[in-house]
């Protein structure tokens, strides 16, 4: 891996991809992806089998973080697990499986799930690019910004919050919630975080966002994310956190504004 590489893979391209299918005991539940010259992985669910288990999610979220780290591309990150030995959450990839192509992770997507819900479009910027095709980097052209926001629960409520912190290097940058009426769920950063609070967002609104399509309470949404692991730019709830109840998301955004520093 050459020092230009990305420490992670990008979870969302908008160009062509590979892919392998996944059983769990005899059954597809899903593909894992990955477009090599976009370093971007992932694993994609058949929501007719495993709409309600993000634990399968998780884990080979986990299994790509490693190979990442690693330095593996991403081609190679998904070829590895071919003919691995069956795991009780992950399932396996058949010893005989070969990478196919597709013209997108939508085209993926459609494949798995035919009747919907619809993949989304994802962040704004994917692959360098805004979703007209201008390049991030403005010495190679300029374009009109278009917003691409993620299909996802709604970001306000009446209804009481249930709420989990969010840390990065110990100190409480943010925190996920979801409304007891499970049809509103977010990400508030606390202001004394800063820019650092900011940028926290966009994993957790894209996991939000994950659970919402495969139709899940936004409170069992929530209760998922202790156990995910920790990501350098979003942190991590950890396990063992124990949610909070506010009266609704004022008094969430009072306690977000405290002027002490949490750790």
């Amino acid at each position: 891996m050459t020092s230009s590489t990305p420490p992670g893979y990008h979870h969302w391209t908008r160009r062509p991809v590979v892919y392998l299918p996944v059983h769990r005991r005899g059954e597809v539940i899903g593909c894992i992806w990955a477009s090599p010259d976009q370093h971007a992985a992932g694993f994609e669910r058949r929501l007719a089998v495993a709409g309600d288990d993000l634990d399968c999610l998780i884990a080979w979220e986990a299994r790509l973080s490693e190979s990442a780290a690693a330095g593996l591309s991403a081609r190679a990150a998904i070829e590895r697990w071919i003919g691995a030995p069956e795991d009780a959450v992950a399932g396996t990839v058949p010893a005989q499986s070969s990478p196919v192509e597709s013209p997108s992770l939508a085209w993926l997507w459609e494949q798995l799930n035919p009747d919907g819900p619809p993949l989304g479009e994802g962040p704004l910027i994917q692959d360098g690019t805004y979703p007209d095709g201008t390049p991030v980097d403005r010495e190679q052209g300029w374009g009109p910004l278009v917003s691409a926001p993620l299909e996802n629960y709604a970001s306000e409520t009446d209804a009481p919050v249930r709420y989990l912190p969010v840390r990065l290097d110990s100190v409480v940058v943010g925190y996920v919630w979801a409304a007891v009426t499970d049809d509103a769920a977010g990400y508030l950063p606390r202001p004394e975080a800063g820019r650092t609070g900011e940028i926290a967002a966009g994993l957790w609104q894209l996991r939000f966002s994950d659970a919402y399509r495969a139709g899940q309470p936004a409170t069992d949404a929530l209760r998922r994310f202790p156990a995910f692991a920790a990501d350098r730019l979003s942190g991590v709830v950890g396990p063992g956190t124990t949610e909070d109840l506010a009266s609704g998301l004022t008094e969430l955004r009072q306690r977000a504004e405290a002027a002490t520093t949490e750790q």
